[in-house]
């Protein structure tokens, strides 16, 4: 099973010249655990998860600071083509629980581990 299979069609992003406060929203609209932050030209350049908002607050980061000061950009990503199982221990070895799925330099979608998880029970439970 490739990647591509697990992406959904719905990507949340924001742009990182928007608040924190924009992810928060977008997080809770779309009941998703993360935000991709893309620049104007669409471009993947960062990550921002419910534990990092959660350290946002304990540190009290004003909910408007701009995405781009805050996003985590040592981006780990996934190919489409990449098999489910390369992509578990790619989250694995850097302990990440959501990751973007870049074709081409563009965001098509993000992978939870719990997606990926179910993906390989279902192959496990159902060859």
């Amino acid at each position: 099973m490739k990647v591509r299979d697990l992406v959904h069609d719905k990507v949340v992003y924001c742009f990182g010249d928007e608040p924190i406060e924009c992810a928060v929203a977008k997080m809770y609209a779309a009941n998703v655990g993360s935000v991709v932050v893309l620049d104007r030209s669409g471009r993947p350049v960062g990550i921002v998860t419910e534990r990092d908002v959660v350290r946002f607050l304990a540190q009290e980061v004003d909910l408007k600071t701009p995405l781009e000061n805050v996003a985590r950009k040592n981006l780990i990503t996934a190919s489409p083509e990449d098999s489910v199982v390369s992509a578990a221990v790619k989250m694995i070895e850097n302990n990440i629980r959501h990751m973007p799925v870049v074709e081409g330099g563009r965001l098509i979608g993000v992978i939870s581990i719990r997606d990926v998880l179910r993906a390989l029970v279902a192959a496990e439970a159902f060859p």
